[in-house]
C-alpha cells in the first residue's frame, strides 16, 4: 500500500509539472491548428472530404502524442538528475522502479487528457462538416493510446541511461522501425517470390527483417484508421490482443529502465 501511494504521488506531481510545461501547449495549440486545417485540406482534395479530415486528424493525434513524449517525457527524469532533486527522492522509502513507474503514469495522465482535447475537437469538427462522426471512431483513438502508452514507456527507457538529445533520436528511431518493421517484412518476402533475390542473400535478409519484427514493437497495429473510416469490421478480439501486446513491452521496456536506473549512481 505504501508503494502504491508513493507512486500515486509521484505521478501527480509529475502530471502537475508537465501540464504547465511550456513545450505542451505549443504541441496542443498546434495540433488543434492543424486539426481545423484538416477541413480546408478536405476541401481541396479530389477525395472525399470526410474522409480527409478523419484521417488527417487521427494522423495528427498520433504525431502530437509523438511529441508529447519526445519533448516532455524524455526530460521527466533528465530535469530530476540535473537539478539533484532526484537524490531527495531516492533517500526516502522509494524505490527506483517505484520512481520511474510514477513518472511513467503521469506522464500517460497528460496523454490521456492531451486526447480526450483532440476527441472533443475531433467530434466538434466532424459535426461542423457533416462528416459522419461515429463511435467507432473512438476504436482508432483507443490505439493511438496505446500506441503512445509505448512510445512513453521507450522514451522513460532511454532518458533513463542516456543524453536528452541521444533519448529523442533513439524514440524516433524506434517509432519508425516499428511503424516500418512489418512493410519492411513483407517487402523482403515478395521480393523472394518474385525471385529477384536468391540464395544465401535471401536467407540472410529474411532473418534480418524476422528479428526486426520481433524486436521492435509493431506500431503498425495501432493504425486502424482505415479500417474505421470505411466502416470495416476489425477482426474479432483485435482492440483485447493489441492492448494485451502493449502491456507486454511497456512493462518489458518499463522493467529495463527500472534494473538500469537502479544501477546509476547519482553522487
Amino acid at each position: 500500500m505504501l508503494s502504491l501511494k508513493n507512486i500515486a504521488i509521484i505521478a501527480w506531481n509529475t502530471f502537475r509539472e508537465s501540464v504547465r510545461d511550456k513545450i505542451l501547449y505549443n504541441i496542443v495549440f498546434l495540433t488543434i491548428a492543424l486539426a481545423f486545417f484538416s477541413i480546408v485540406l478536405g476541401e481541396w482534395s479530389v477525395f472525399d472530404r470526410a474522409h480527409v479530415i478523419k484521417s488527417t486528424t487521427l494522423s495528427i493525434m498520433s504525431l502530437s502524442g509523438l511529441l508529447i513524449s519526445v519533448f516532455v517525457g524524455i526530460s521527466l527524469v533528465q530535469k530530476e538528475i540535473q537539478r539533484k532533486t532526484v537524490l531527495t527522492l531516492l533517500s526516502k522509502p522509494i524505490s527506483r522502479g517505484t520512481f520511474i513507474l510514477g513518472k511513467y503514469l503521469g506522464l500517460m495522465g497528460v496523454v490521456a487528457v492531451h486526447l480526450s482535447i483532440l476527441s472533443a475537437v475531433y467530434y466538434s469538427i466532424l459535426f461542423l462538416t457533416h462528416s459522419s462522426p461515429t463511435l467507432s471512431l473512438l476504436q482508432a483513438i483507443y490505439l493511438v493510446f496505446w500506441e503512445l502508452a509505448i512510445v512513453v514507456a521507450i522514451a522513460l527507457l532511454f532518458s533513463s541511461f542516456s543524453t536528452p538529445v541521444l533519448s529523442a533520436l533513439f524514440t524516433l528511431g524506434v517509432y519508425f522501425a516499428g511503424h516500418l518493421s512489418g512493410q519492411l517484412l513483407e517487402q523482403v518476402r515478395f521480393v523472394q517470390r518474385m525471385g529477384e533475390i536468391t540464395g544465401g542473400m535471401s536467407t540472410l535478409l529474411e532473418k534480418a527483417a524476422v528479428v526486426i519484427h520481433a524486436v521492435f514493437p509493431g506500431l503498425y497495429r495501432y493504425n486502424i484508421s482505415a479500417y474505421v473510416i470505411h466502416g470495416v469490421a476489425l477482426p474479432d478480439n483485435y482492440l483485447l490482443w493489441s492492448s494485451l501486446y502493449a502491456i507486454g513491452y511497456i512493462s518489458v521496456f518499463l522493467g529495463i529502465a527500472s534494473w538500469w536506473f537502479s544501477r546509476r549512481d547519482f553522487l
